[in-house]
């Protein structure tokens, strides 16, 4: 190829590149021309210097913004070279345009409050005075009025707080010629809030484990920031032990782990306890049911008591278990939370991770001597247990009852729970547990009116009380007096095996 032909080959190249170059040039400046005061720009940061960050527009005339205006509360700057700013232009002079979070004095004119009350661009003020309902403030050099509703997100209780403070606000009404100017900070700290929510949600999937800090507490659980949402760990999920208040395992600005369990919105439930191994997979290899073991009472409910086995693993002891001796009406007459006690483990439901215990299994059954501790036709003063339409139940001694039926009570007594009389046991039946009283001077003569069908022997779970003695009904009549014959044993088996129905807050009510 000769030289010329070479030379023509280089200026055709050349044309054609600084074509392309006026070309972009062309472009950068019609691009540049549709960017004015008041848009939202987002740019990238392309050099930093001590007082001003300097941002790519795209067009002839680079921007800068000042570095205070970009950084936090404590002057901390969070931007480095190649992160994009969104802020809005706020001028322009011989060295590119400004861009500034919000309009500043040395910007402003009263043109350029009713554009930020038209466009919605953020303006600086200063609180200078409390005045009735909210605050004066210095909006670019003009008087505003900030109610104390639109001064922050939360309630405010301390209003001098925010005298002499800078922040930026929203002009939300403006009169034409800019005298009565009304402006929220809180509204502005809305969209602020939502953008951020927004942009953190993207992060976010259920059943990811995150990183949070524990920001307030409260009686149903800990809120937890996320990274620019806060989430809410319920109570019951900080841990597999029981937690009555987040503040006894959690502290304000403490760093963990948590598990998101379910995003509703912008609403984020998140676990701590999910991330721990479940304590009651670990006991199952240690507990048995029949074994006996040594618990610590934890809470105490009308239908019984909650017990620790292990840590965070719970047992229930009913309160038909507390005592062969006794009737309980409520755990606190035997019990006493965090005291220690023997229990043993009735039932294990590994489906429902519930534990049925047991006190009363491992106390002396009074029935296994119950021939050296009654004696048939032998007076003995008993206590009146409870008084009911089947008859009058009176304690023999510790864990045993009998009942005097109430065909056999004369018309001139009046028993109370609680008073002291004298009877004796007229029948005892070993095998279902009954033992039947009378009077110690009932005469041969003396008429015993018939009995109706649910009179005389009541299942014991209808007598007031409550309770689970060892009494089950008798048998029939003494076999010394006269009176008509008790019900068959099938009658008695129906009513001796009735069960009360639990209680409906009783979480253990299915064992």
């Amino acid at each position: 190829m000769s030289d010329k032909v070479r030379e023509t080959s280089s200026k055709a190249a050349m044309k054609e590149l600084k074509e392309e170059y006026l070309r972009m040039l062309e472009e950068s400046f019609q691009n540049t021309a549709e960017i004015k005061k008041g848009d939202v720009v987002e740019a990238p940061i392309v050099s930093i210097s001590e007082q001003y960050l300097i941002l790519n527009l795209g067009g002839k005339f680079d921007a800068y913004a000042e570095i205070g205006d970009f950084s936090d509360e404590k002057g901390v700057l969070h931007y480095k070279v190649g992160d994009n700013i969104k802020g809005y232009v706020v001028d322009q002079n011989d060295q590119g345009f400004v861009v500034g979070k919000s309009l500043t004095k040395q910007y402003v004119d009263k043109q350029s409050i009713l554009d930020a009350y038209e466009k919605k661009i953020p303006v600086q003020g200063k609180i200078y005075s409390p005045t009735k309902g909210g605050f004066n403030v210095d909006i670019l050099g003009a008087r505003a009025f900030c109610p104390v509703s639109q001064v922050s997100l939360h309630p405010v209780e301390d209003t001098a707080q925010f005298i002499g403070k800078t922040m930026d606000f929203l002009v939300i009404e403006c009169s034409e010629n800019c005298r009565r100017l009304v402006v929220s900070h809180r509204q502005l700290a809305e969209l602020l809030e939502k953008e951020t929510k927004a942009a953190a949600l993207e992060n976010l999937q259920v059943g990811s484990t995150v990183k949070g800090t524990v920001m307030r507490m409260t009686s149903f659980g800990a809120f937890v920031e996320l990274g620019g949402i806060e989430g809410l760990m319920h109570v019951s999920e900080i841990s597999w032990q029981h937690v009555v208040k987040p503040q006894d395992e959690l502290k304000i600005g403490q760093e963990m782990d948590v598990k998101i369990l379910e995003i509703k919105g912008d609403k984020i439930a998140l676990s701590r306890k999910a991330l721990m191994e479940n304590p009651f997979t670990l006991a199952l290899a240690e507990l048995h049911e029949g074994d006996t073991i040594s618990c610590r009472i934890l809470r105490l409910h009308n239908f019984g008591a909650f017990a620790e086995l292990r840590p965070g693993v719970e047992g229930l002891i009913p309160v038909s278990e507390m005592s062969r001796n006794r009737n309980i009406s409520h755990p606190r007459e035997v019990l006493k939370e965090g005291a220690l006690v023997e229990v043993q483990i009735l039932r294990i439901d590994e489906d429902t991770r519930k534990i049925s215990l047991s006190l009363k299994a491992l106390q002396e059954d009074p029935w296994d001597k119950i021939d050296e501790l009654v004696q048939l036709e032998q007076p003995f003063e008993g206590t009146v247990e409870s008084s009911t339409n089947f008859g009058i139940f009176v304690t023999i001694t510790d864990g045993v009852t009998g009942l005097l039926p109430r065909s056999r009570v004369r018309k001139t007594d009046n028993f109370k729970t609680g008073d002291k009389t004298t009877l004796m046991v007229t029948a005892i039946d070993k095998e279902n547990h009954r033992i039947t009283l009378d009077y110690t001077d009932r005469t041969a003569d003396e008429v015993i009116e018939p009995r109706s069908r649910f009179e005389e022997h009541a299942p014991r779970e209808q007598r007031s009380g409550g309770g689970d003695s060892s009494y089950r009904g008798d048998r029939g009549s003494s076999p010394r007096k006269g009176g008509g014959r008790g019900r068959s044993d099938e009658e008695w088996r129906k009513y001796a095996n009735q069960k009360a129905a639990p209680s409906e807050d009783n979480p253990f009510k299915d064992l």
